[in-house]
């Protein structure tokens, strides 16, 4: 079974009031003079009627036309922020670059070293505490996990 194209809606409407019309004029032919004047009024008004509707579905389909643009521009925003609400946070770069750990490692060490160092040399040249105390104290100043001097 063969399908039809759809048709043209204007065309329809047009067909539609021109049947209409000719129908009331064949009636006004055929009616008394008083019922015929009658007849021609009804279907002035009936002209006028049409184009109202006419005019107003128009109006309607503009109306519509708008809140369905404006109805896709808020539904577009909405899914943008949806979006932007949802998608994973760049990480932050922190403030100021970290050093690696053998560099800071490093740092440690020379630091404990140079305590050392002064406290090395301020035990010889001052009225030095007895040698226990003062090796005590290099021991405690000493890393963890590096070997004991000798």
């Amino acid at each position: 079974m063969a399908t039809r194209g759809k048709s043209n809606a204007r065309g329809a409407r047009d067909r539609a009031r021109d049947a209409l019309e000719e129908s009331l004029h064949q009636l006004e032919k055929q009616l008394p003079k008083n019922l015929s004047r009658l007849v021609k009024q009804l279907r002035a008004n009936l002209k006028s009627l049409q184009s109202q509707v006419e005019r107003l579905r128009a109006e309607g389909d503009q109306r519509w036309s708008r809140l369905q643009t404006q109805v896709r521009r808020d539904a577009a925003k909405v899914f943008r922020r949806l979006e932007k609400a949802i998608e994973p946070k760049p990480a932050r770069k922190a403030a100021r670059s970290r050093k690696p750990a053998a560099a800071r490692a490093r740092k440690a060490r020379r630091t404990v070293e140079r305590k050392v160092e002064t406290l090395r040399s301020g035990i010889a040249r001052a009225s030095a505490p007895p040698l226990a105390a003062a090796r005590r104290e290099l021991d405690a100043l000493r890393p963890i996990g590096e070997p004991p001097a000798n």
